[in-house]
């Protein structure tokens, strides 16, 4: 604690060089008494401290729910009655610290000048003492930098520091009397000391001739590859003479450049000599822009008799030019408080600091709910700073010289390498409701005066508002805000689970608030609705003093089926002068979903005619009726149940390029009349197109600056296969009339370019056959380009060169697609009669591919039909094809598009059946496949009848919830799921307390690798998530015992590709190696009393999904209050 008494401001406390001082003391639970007080007591670990110390409480208040707010209280400790105070006498200035991405004040003065201070001897109410014999030194502190190299953190910046005493003085002072010294200094680091004669020491580091801001990562020092800039203002405008202090690790020559986004604005040649060289560079009236960077570069020759190879450093500092005298102020003027369901009037006055006040001031207001804004620290938008502040270097650099390595003597040498959805992955979320209170006025112009009125709706809302507004004019640029609380006289606010699984009983918290200033006696009438019924009588009337909350308990159970359930209460007899008031009504909703995962069965025959069939059992057995949904298919041919791949495309929730791209294929080809025919009940046409251009843009936020893609992030890895993914779909989207930006194709095409011309570009992460893996992306990229007519001729001859690297038929049927296409037909029909010979070789081998037996055929199919060749190839693929996919339970995202692609086309193919069902009393008769959805009732009377004289093809999918606890099961991988407590000792959910904290420990093993592993973990109702990106977050993990942080430990070491916290899961995508255990780890809260369905942890793999497993379940999850 530097500044430790307020009333002596400027002044610092304390030694400085004093560190480690942070300790963590113990958790520390109580009930608060009637008056809402408690007392928090915590044994002393601070009597070795020598300087003032801050205690931090932070308290987590759970609300009568269970859910905490998060509050700190801060109390100073001192060492000693008296402590020496140093204040500097010059001024503390803004220096941005790279390694720490913070911006820190730092005593400075002038070098070659006399640094002068302050100094006191005082107590902790700021009153000062006497005292003699007050011993004062100047320290400079000499660091002798260098730069270190790693493999695991590249450059990192250290130094060796030496202490040498540069002046010493003793002083006396008086009672009430301030002390002043001063040394001479010059340039450097400096640390002034002041000890006292009870031995208590304080001081205060400086520097002498620290510039305004530089680019050396805080250091001073110049990185062997970085050029040390530094600038003697904060800001400059146009006409100013700037002066720039250029350090280089070598001396050398170059070029200073002032550059825009635009180009060069300014350059010159430089010679660096060892010491440094200043620049003089007048800022041009014209540089009236703010992505203006001052760039160098610095170059040393090689010298072969001294071993020594050429160099380069490069040196970047953003070049500010701040305009103070266009900044607009703003002030709002709002009432304090307000009751909900009325108009919020906000006063708007608009101000400038010089000159006349601007005209056509345009100022646009938004009123938001601070609760919501306060989660992630939001700060109100500024657009003064959006115009004026620091943009984006607008280049990027590439050469190879931190590749060339020094002579030493030796020989150098460059070394590369080293060191389906039938559980919908979980089951659907539940349907929630929030109520966030977001309101934005139609942008209004101030009057002359620069005042202006706006009017705000507010809803039924109680707690805080922030209002915000933006203003601005042709030239100006400001921002305001203000908070304004919205509460009615009685607030009724029900506390309750985030939603609730079928079986679960509950005791939710109605809390009843009288914020009028007379008594009042409340009636209160509640009834429960949809998936939820009330297990307790109606209350009693309240009798509420004013100011004062009663809490009332409402036991509910949630009943079996997926939706949603409200509570209804009507609250009567409130009282107030001059008023005459209704019944308040209010409504709750909550999220209802079944207990454990959805279950899929798919059964298939072909009839012969006159046969007769009946629905089998497992489609009915252990599943909960009130969720169980089916649909049937008939056709005369080989059939592809094309609305189960389009449903089960939908329905994925996970989104990562593979999983976006594929869910998007059925919304570019279908139509909302197509989808009706096929029992679908989609969005309009209107909607669904608005749905494309969404998931367009979600692709290209994962490209990468290079054209490539990633799987999550535009800062991820690149996945070649995945970009001629990604792109087929985008020049797919084009063509059917959707906008997609031409410089992203024109990067994509780029990309896909160097895979066929330099297959080195492309890493393959993870491959069990990085020669097929690197032939499968070549072969998809040469396809996308020649259906632009892009593909150079002599790339994909070289390709076909290699066609023994293949490692199913599908990339050769791209490339021979792409051969024909580009005119090279001979070896085309080659490459297509060797696909359709061509089986997958291993489908447990991983070739990055994200592919299988069954998706390579039908993608197949899909390029055959789409391009109007091998008719015969086509019927053979299809009646394989159909046996193949009813054959398999779960089908990954890559499968259901395949499927999707080579049935939408085949829909109209004709094929006469006839058949009599249970569904209708008169017989059915078609040329074309028939699609029917069944429901429970329905499914279990299902008969079908063949009374036709072809062969009838059936396929019945059905879909519901188990009634009961899935057995664990495991295929390929195993997951285990341990409740512990945050000491790291194994915790049982018998009974939990309400507010109480675990640790979830998920533990995910395979017996091979599996390199797209998605971990889903459901949770049960009475536990919530504390998600640790959220700010202010109640509970941090990294703040807990060793045996937590040997698991957070073991968990950095895992290779975690993406991790979610979802109001009812845990999900998280990783890489499991064979033999290698990953380890999750989350922290979350019991909050609302209540017993509920605990459901098992599930692992599988996103492109193999019959690779998975269902963890044990614990049985019961019971929080007490």
């Amino acid at each position: 604690l530097r500044d430790a008494v307020a009333a002596l401001p400027g002044f610092q406390f304390g030694n400085i060089a004093e560190e480690n001082l942070s300790r963590s003391l113990d958790e520390v639970q109580l009930t608060l008494d009637k008056g809402g007080r408690g007392e928090v007591s915590a044994a002393s670990q601070w009597q070795e401290a020598h300087s003032p110390l801050q205690v931090i409480l932070q308290a987590s208040l759970l609300e009568s729910g269970g859910r905490p707010v998060t509050r700190r209280v801060e109390q100073a400790i001192w060492p000693a009655d008296t402590l020496p105070g140093i204040r500097p006498q010059f001024a503390a200035k803004a220096v941005y610290d790279y390694r720490t991405d913070t911006t820190v004040n730092q005593p400075i003065v002038d070098e070659d000048s006399n640094a002068a201070f302050d100094i006191v001897y005082a107590n902790a109410q700021g009153e000062k003492k006497a005292v003699s014999g007050l011993q004062v030194r100047l320290i400079r502190e000499r660091r002798d930098y260098y730069w270190n190299w790693s493999e695991s953190e590249g450059w990192q910046s250290q130094f060796d520091q030496k202490d040498l005493v540069e002046g010493e003085q003793t002083l006396d002072l008086n009672a009430d009397e301030t002390g002043k010294v001063s040394f001479p200094v010059e340039w450097g680091a400096y640390r002034l000391e002041v000890k006292a004669p009870n031995e208590t020491v304080s001081s205060v580091r400086f520097w002498a001739g620290y510039s305004w801001q530089d680019n050396s990562d805080g250091s001073g020092a110049a990185r062997p590859d970085r050029v040390t800039l530094k600038l003697d203002k904060a800001s400059y405008r146009p006409g100013d003479t700037m002066k720039l202090h250029i350090a280089a690790p070598v001396a050398g020559k170059g070029y200073a450049m002032v550059e825009s986004s635009d180009g060069p604005l300014w350059w010159q040649a430089i010679d660096v000599p060892a010491q440094g060289l200043e620049l003089t560079i007048p800022v041009d009236k014209t540089w009236n822009r703010h992505d203006l960077y001052l760039s160098t570069l610095v170059v040393r020759p090689g010298d072969k008799s001294r071993s020594a190879t050429p160099k380069r450093a490069v040196g970047l500092l953003h070049l500010p030019l701040g305009d103070e005298n266009r900044r607009l102020d703003l002030a709002l003027e709002s009432p304090a408080k307000m009751r909900p369901n009325q108009p919020l009037t906000v006063r708007v006055k608009a101000s400038v600091k010089h000159g006349e006040m601007p005209k056509q001031i345009n100022v646009l207001v938004s009123a938001v709910d601070s609760g919501v804004l306060n989660i992630t620290d939001y700060a109100t938008p500024d657009p003064w700073q959006a115009f004026f502040g620091q943009k984006r270097y607008g280049a990027d650099i590439y050469d190879i010289y931190g590749q060339v390595i020094e002579g030493q003597g030796r020989l150098a040498a460059l070394r590369f390498g080293g060191d389906g959805d039938d559980l919908k992955r979980g089951g659907k979320p539940p349907v929630n409701h929030v109520n966030i209170i977001a309101q934005q006025a139609q942008p209004i112009t101030l009057n002359e005066q620069g005042e202006g009125v706006v009017t705000l709706p507010i809803g039924d809302f109680n707690g805080e508002l922030r209002v915000m507004a933006q203003a601005w004019t042709a030239d100006d640029f400001g921002r305001g805000e203000s908070k304004v609380v919205v509460a009615a006289p009685v607030i009724a606010e029900l506390n309750m689970p985030r939603f609730l699984a079928g079986g679960d009983v509950s005791r939710l918290v109605l809390d009843v608030t009288n914020l009028t200033d007379r008594p009042q006696t409340l009636n209160i009438a509640l009834a429960a609705s949809g998936l939820l019924e009330l297990l307790s009588q109606q209350p009693q009337p309240v009798n509420l003093a004013p100011g004062v909350r009663t809490t009332l308990f409402v036991p509910v159970r949630a009943l079996e089926g997926f939706g949603e359930g409200e509570i209804q209460a009507t609250i009567s007899g409130l009282n107030l002068p001059g008023e005459t008031l209704g019944a308040q009504h209010k409504q709750w909703q909550i999220g209802v979903r079944p207990a454990w995962p959805a279950q899929t069965v798919n059964s298939g025959i072909a009839l012969a005619p006159g046969e007769s069939w009946h629905v089998p059992e497992q489609h009915l057995a252990n599943v909960s009726p009130a969720t169980l949904q089916g649909q049937l298919l008939l056709s005369g041919k080989p059939p592809l149940n094309l609305a189960r791949y389009i449903r089960e495309l939908k329905a994925y929730p996970y989104g990562c390029l593979e999983q976006t791209t594929s869910g998007l294929f059925p919304a570019l080809y279908t139509n909302a009349a197509q989808l009706q025919s096929l029992g679908i009940t989609g969005d309009s046409d209107e909607k669904r197109r608005a749905a494309v251009d969404i998931g367009i843009s979600r692709i290209l936020q994962m490209q990468r600056d290079n054209g490539g893609f990633a799987l999550w992030d535009e800062n991820g890895a690149e996945e070649p296969w995945l970009t001629a993914y990604a792109m087929d779909f985008l020049i797919r989207a084009g063509e059917q009339g959707y906008s997609v930006p031409p410089e992203a194709i024109n990067r994509g095409n780029e990309r896909l370019l160097r895979y066929l011309q330099d297959p080195g570009t492309m890493l393959i992460r993870y491959s069990d056959n990085t020669q097929a893996s690197t032939f499968a992306a070549q072969a998809y990229a040469a396809l996308v380009l020649a259906r632009q007519q892009k593909a150079p001729l002599g790339a994909l001859r070289e390709i076909w060169e290699r066609r023994s690297q293949a490692a199913s038929g599908l990339p050769l049927m791209q490339l021979g697609i792409a051969l024909n296409t580009m005119g090279d037909a001979r070896r085309g029909e080659e490459a297509i009669t060797l696909a359709l010979n061509t089986p997958r070789q291993d489908e447990r081998q991983w070739i990055a591919d994200y592919g299988s037996s069954l998706r390579d055929n039908a993608l197949m199919l899909s390029l055959l039909e789409e391009n109007n060749l091998r008719p015969d190839a086509q019927n053979a693929l299809l009646s394989s094809l159909s046996e193949q996919a009813f054959g398999q339970r779960w089908l990954s995202t890559q499968e259901n598009n395949a499927l999707f692609l080579a049935a939408h086309s085949r829909q109209a193919s004709a094929g006469a059946w006839q058949a009599q069902t249970s569904l209708e009393a008169q017989p059915l008769s078609g040329d074309k496949a028939l699609t029917r959805n069944l429901d429970a009732d329905q499914l279990a009377a299902l008969e079908v009848t063949n009374t036709g004289s072809q062969p009838l093809w059936l396929r019945l999918d059905s879909s519901g919830y188990p009634s009961s606890a899935p057995e664990p099961a495991s295929n390929v991988l195993q997951i285990e799921r341990q409740i512990l407590g945050t000491d790291g000792q194994r915790k049982s959910l018998s009974s939990l307390r309400s507010g109480e904290l675990v640790l979830v420990w998920l533990t995910v093993v395979a017996d091979r690798n599996v390199p797209d592993a998605l971990v889903v973990d459901l949770l049960p109702a009475g536990l919530e998530l504390e998600n640790q990106n959220l700010a202010d977050s109640s509970a941090s993990l990294p703040e807990s015992g060793s045996e937590v942080q040997n698991l957070l430990n073991q968990m950095q070491q895992a290779d975690i590709q993406y991790m979610e916290f979802r109001d009812d899961r845990f999900v998280a995508a990783v890489v499991v190696n064979e033999g290698q255990p990953v380890t999750l780890v989350y922290l979350a809260r019991a909050v609302t009393p209540g017993t509920y369905q605990l459901a098992q942890p599930q692992v599988e793999s996103m492109y193999a999904p019959q690779w998975r497993a269902t963890g044990a379940s614990e049985g019961l999850l019971i929080v007490t209050p």
